[in-house]
C-alpha cells in the first residue's frame, strides 16, 4: 500500500543519523531502570534473560510465519486462530519510521487494519498474561510509531493493538488482544519524553570537557 522502507534506509533518506529510537529515549530518560536491566541481561541464567530471549524467538517466529520448534509453532498457531484471523490487511512488519518534525526514528512489529481500524501493533510475548494496565507501559513506544507513520505516509492510523502471548511452556500458552484508541493524552505523552530527551542531551552537550 506504501512504499516502505527498512530503517537503515529510512534514517538515510531523512538525515535522520542522530535521531534517538524509542528504547534510547527509555534509556536516556530512565538511566537507573536501564543500569539494572543491563546488569540481569548480563546474567543468562536470570529470569528477565531467559524471558526477553523467549520473546525475542517469538517474535521472530510472527515476524516471519515461521517457527523453528514445538513452543513457536504453538505460539504461531495460537496467534493465527486467536489474533491474525482479526488482521484485515497487513501493510508491513519491521520497517522503519522517522518523525523530521519531532526528530526520532524507529521500527514499527506492524501496521495494517485490524478490526477494521488503521491500526500499529506490537507483539508481546510474556511469562503471564498481562493486565490491561500491565500494557499500558507500551503506549508510548507504539504511538512513536503511529505519530511518525502518520507524517510519513499520510495514513490516518488511530489505533494501538497489543498482541500479547502468554506462557512459559506449551501447554500454557494463551493469547489476548488489548487494543487502544490513539488519543491526544497518549500522543503528547510520547511528545514529551521527546522533548526531554533533547532538552537533556542539549543541556549535557554544553557542559565543559
Amino acid at each position: 500500500m506504501y512504499d516502505y522502507l527498512t530503517l537503515p534506509a529510512a534514517v538515510k533518506k531523512f538525515a535522520a543519523k542522530e535521531f534517538p529510537s524509542p528504547t534510547k529515549i527509555w534509556a536516556t530518560l530512565n538511566k537507573r531502570e536501564k543500569a539494572i536491566f543491563d546488569a540481569q541481561m548480563r546474567d543468562k541464567n536470570s529470569a528477565v534473560y531467559k524471558a526477553v530471549m523467549k520473546g525475542r524467538f517469538a517474535h521472530t517466529a510472527l515476524e516471519n510465519n515461521e517457527a523453528k520448534d514445538t513452543f513457536n509453532q504453538r505460539i504461531l498457531e495460537s496467534f493465527n486462530r486467536d489474533i491474525g484471523i482479526d488482521i484485515d490487511a497487513t501493510w508491513a512488519k519491521e520497517m522503519g519510521v522517522v518523525s523530521v518534525t519531532h526528530k526520532y526514528k524507529g521500527k514499527f512489529d506492524g501496521v495494517g487494519v485490524f478490526r477494521g481500524r488503521e491500526t500499529v501493533w506490537d507483539y508481546k510475548k510474556t511469562n503471564k498474561i498481562k493486565t490491561p494496565s500491565g500494557v499500558k507501559k507500551y503506549l508510548k513506544q507504539c504511538a512513536a510509531y503511529a505519530i511518525a507513520h502518520n507524517e510519513m505516509y499520510g495514513s490516518e492510523i488511530d489505533q494501538i493493538a497489543i498482541f500479547n502471548i502468554g506462557g512459559k511452556v506449551v501447554d500454557e500458552i494463551s493469547t489476548r488482544v488489548f487494543t487502544f484508541d490513539l488519543t491526544d493524552e497518549i500522543k503528547q505523552t510520547w511528545l514529551d519524553d521527546v522533548s526531554r530527551y533533547w532538552n537533556e542531551v542539549h543541556t549535557h552537550a554544553t557542559l565543559p570537557v
